[in-house]
């Protein structure tokens, strides 16, 4: 019995492969409200600097002088996302500094940085809050998360921790 099981399990698939090999047509599927900006680069200057999704995420914008301000996403759907879909967002702005999501608990969403380098020793002071704040900021769109835990080696210009939005005041 089992290996009439097994013959008739290889016959399925081998008709599945077969119907589907001639099959040129290929189903796109558009990306989820996928909007880029130009993306900027200067090579002298780390890739901090290069923005690929500026309006889907927080980024932190010059004003006047040397001060600086959080900008808010232009797309209202972020509340909606997913944490993997804010966590790739995140990934795809800032290349250098990979995100890994650990878990959610009570109002806190647990991610993890397991290199750290970038952030902590390479960027400076500015760029590191300004990516925290970024990451906290973007983070915490989700529905009832108000703390980000990030867990990361320290470094010169950051180190782990539970950040919230009152922790970038002066950014607003």
């Amino acid at each position: 019995m089992t290996k009439l099981k097994i013959l008739c399990t290889l016959v399925g698939v081998s008709l599945f492969f077969a119907c589907n090999s001639n099959n040129n047509e290929t189903v796109k599927t558009p990306p989820e409200q996928e909007v880029t900006d130009t993306v900027s680069s200067d090579n002298s200057v780390d890739s901090m600097r290069t923005i690929i999704n500026r309006s889907m995420i927080w980024t932190v914008q010059p004003q006047s002088g040397e001060k600086q301000k959080l900008k808010a996403p232009d797309s209202t759907m972020i509340n909606t996302y997913s944490s993997a879909r804010l966590i790739d967002l995140l990934n795809q702005n800032y290349p250098d500094i990979r995100l890994d999501f650990v878990k959610i608990s009570h109002d806190t969403m647990y991610v993890k940085i397991p290199d750290s380098k970038v952030l902590t020793n390479q960027i400076g002071d500015t760029g590191a809050e300004n990516y925290l704040a970024s990451a906290t900021f973007t983070l915490t769109e989700m529905k009832d998360i108000h703390f980000v835990n990030i867990d990361m080696k320290a470094g010169d210009h950051a180190e782990p921790g539970v950040y919230s939005r009152d922790d970038f005041k002066d950014l607003r």
